[in-house]
């Protein structure tokens, strides 16, 4: 059995970036609220913090999944919704790895589309035994 998490540097990471973001925009709020000077920033930097901190707790609920590769199922388990789905490796239409090079090294994102089309979304850099799968994936599932 396999199980694929979200590494714990990137959740502490996206956790610390949010508080930041809403903290900006509160005191900025509150700011607004108090006082007149600068307004016409503060009523245009408003809205855009608060859009980029919901982009970003979006990205985040949506990236906290554990998902578990057994011998011919995968078990995904979404831990803000406690929402449970299990796919059977016959439901799983295909795959494919995308590689991004940066200058830190490679981003590799692995895309797995299922009968019900939806995609299962995983990263080197964001879930752990990210290597493992991909091997799992390569022998279970041959179509790319």
């Amino acid at each position: 059995m396999l199980v694929s998490k979200p590494k714990r540097q990137t959740l502490v990471a996206l956790g610390i970036f949010l508080v930041l973001v809403f903290c900006s925009f509160f005191m900025l709020f509150h700011s607004l609220l108090t006082s007149e000077s600068y307004f016409i920033w503060k009523i245009v930097l408003a809205p855009i913090i608060l859009v980029i901190g919901l982009i970003v707790l979006g990205k985040f609920i949506e990236s906290f999944k554990t998902v578990t590769f057994d011998k011919n199922k995968l078990d995904v388990l979404y831990h803000f919704s406690r929402k449970k789905m299990r796919i059977q490796v016959k439901e799983i239409l295909g795959w494919r790895e995308e590689v991004v090079q940066t200058k830190n090294g490679d981003f590799r994102e692995v895309k797995i589309l299922m009968a019900d089309k939806k995609i299962l979304k995983l990263s080197n850099r964001e879930n752990s035994n990210y290597d493992r799968v991909i091997t799992w994936l390569r022998n279970k599932i041959k179509t790319k």
